[in-house]
């Protein structure tokens, strides 16, 4: 998996497009072999105790979200510039 493949996952997620089963899939099934996106997974991963929501049927609060998308243009940047990345199946 790459940069702009991990930023479409954060995006879809931050969106609310995406599906719950992907973005557990994403936090918690995959191995990165990429320090940057072991860094971003485990950002992502711990983000709703760093923003709590509001709610329990939110992850995280609209700061939380605001991170996310931070994220994406992030690892779209690195990805623009030539990183890309790497995944274990895991």
């Amino acid at each position: 998996m790459n940069y702009n493949e991990v930023a479409d996952i954060i995006e879809r997620f931050a969106n609310g497009t995406g599906s719950p089963l992907e973005w557990d899939g994403y936090t918690m099934g995959m191995k990165f072999e990429d320090p940057f996106l072991r860094s971003i997974q485990d950002r992502c991963r711990a983000l709703w105790m760093e923003f709590p929501p509001a709610t329990k049927r939110e992850y995280t609060s609209p700061e939380g979200l605001a991170v996310l998308r931070m994220l994406v243009k992030e690892l779209r940047s690195r990805s623009a510039g030539g990183v890309h990345g790497d995944a274990v199946s895991g």
